[in-house]
């Protein structure tokens, strides 16, 4: 049997980059079956362990020195996952001590160069950018790589087993099937660190634009959470997709809310893992994120997802145009509170029309992600016979 190493899992506070190895470990055991996925995790915790053994009770996890030697010497492809970036070193392990291929996944260059990059780059058998902004710039670059395309973030790929805790959750805050939205805050850069009081950046260059935009974009979703909790009769759910954002939910949304608005609205108060996420994403009306993987989520469940898009975030947000969803992304500074509400307007007016969106877009989505299992596959097959 063929065994691919993949790279992953960038990190545990970001229930995106916990979603990225789940997601393809879903779409390998779909579309490259008899070929097994073991997964050199870039950072693991007990629960995400326990999440992906959960769901992939046979998955081999590479974790300390001797099994990374062993997958080095037992594997015969190296893929780099899903990322806003693309991870060296992983790669320039494997190409040092062994003499087989690897590629990149569901990833966005984003513009940056390097010539650490272009080395990676050209000795790659595959780069599959998971935006076509990030594949059109690499495709200028002459790369010597064979093969650069487009395949979405794994993410689209997921499908988890339901956790108990998401009913109970809901119980527990009045929320019923289809009669609540969720509403996913960030800030313009993500915080090296925060506690309830603040969120601090050792890169001023990140914390100037995140503090001088926190105002205007949390006024934002503020008037699109009244506007829901007055004009339907449905709940709002201010939710994470990455740690720090349960106090900024808290601080800027849900405590800046009047009383009248806020009886109608429930606070996620502690993080959760992207299980959870996913088992009460299932059950929601619609989502609006100014993250990206939550709206993903939200997709691979044939439901409406309005992304807001900040300047500042990487090329990924192209995804949305790339799947046929460009009426439901907002670039966030030149989008005001009128006009995305009047897209909640139309979605929830006609909803099964958006239904019928959502699973389009998922969809074409999945069929990206086949065609590129589909050169994986035929890559192992020719190094089979080499």
């Amino acid at each position: 049997m063929k065994k691919i190493l993949l790279r992953n899992s960038w990190q545990i506070k970001n229930i995106g980059d916990i979603a990225h190895p789940l997601g393809f470990l879903n779409l390998a055991k779909q579309f490259l079956p008899g070929y097994e996925v073991w997964l050199w995790p870039c950072v693991i915790s007990k629960e995400v362990r326990e999440l992906l053994l959960r769901n992939f009770p046979e998955l081999h996890l590479v974790e300390d020195e001797a099994a990374v030697q062993m997958a080095f010497a037992e594997c015969d492809l190296l893929i780099s996952g899903s990322g806003a970036g693309m991870e060296a070193a992983g790669i320039l392990n494997w190409k040092e001590k062994t003499n087989k291929p690897y590629g990149l996944f569901g990833v966005s260059s984003d513009g940056l160069w390097t010539e650490k990059r272009r080395m990676i780059l050209d000795g790659a058998a595959f780069v599959f950018c998971r935006d076509s902004l990030s594949e059109y710039f690499l495709k200028q670059q002459d790369l010597a790589c064979p093969m650069v395309g487009f395949a979405p973030d794994s993410t689209f790929g997921m499908k988890l087993l339901k956790n108990p805790n998401a009913d109970q959750f809901m119980r527990d805050n009045g929320l019923e099937f289809e009669k609540f939205v969720c509403i996913i805050p960030r800030l313009r850069f993500t915080p090296s660190d925060f506690d309830d009081n603040g969120f601090y950046y050792t890169n001023p260059k990140r914390e100037m634009p995140s503090m001088a935009k926190i105002e205007l974009d949390m006024e934002k979703l503020r008037g699109v959470i009244t506007y829901i909790v007055t004009h339907y009769d449905m709940k709002v759910l201010i939710c994470p997709e990455t740690d720090y954002q349960v106090p900024l939910g808290r601080r800027y949304l849900y405590e800046r809310l009047p009383e009248d608005v806020r009886k109608n609205v429930v606070l996620k108060r502690e993080f959760w893992l992207t299980d959870e996420a996913e088992s009460i994403y299932a059950q929601s009306k619609l989502l609006l994120s100014m993250e990206m993987h939550s709206p993903i989520i939200f997709i691979d469940e044939h439901r409406p997802a309005i992304l807001l898009r900040q300047a500042e975030d990487t090329w990924k947000g192209q995804m949305w145009r790339d799947i046929g969803l460009q009426d439901w992304i907002f670039e966030l500074n030149v989008s005001d509170t009128e006009l995305i509400v009047q897209r909640v307007d139309k979605i929830l007016q006609d909803y099964p029309a958006a239904l019928k969106q959502a699973a389009r877009a998922s969809k074409r989505a999945i069929e990206f992600e086949r065609a590129a299992m589909g050169y994986i596959a035929g890559l192992l097959v020719n190094q089979r016979h080499e």
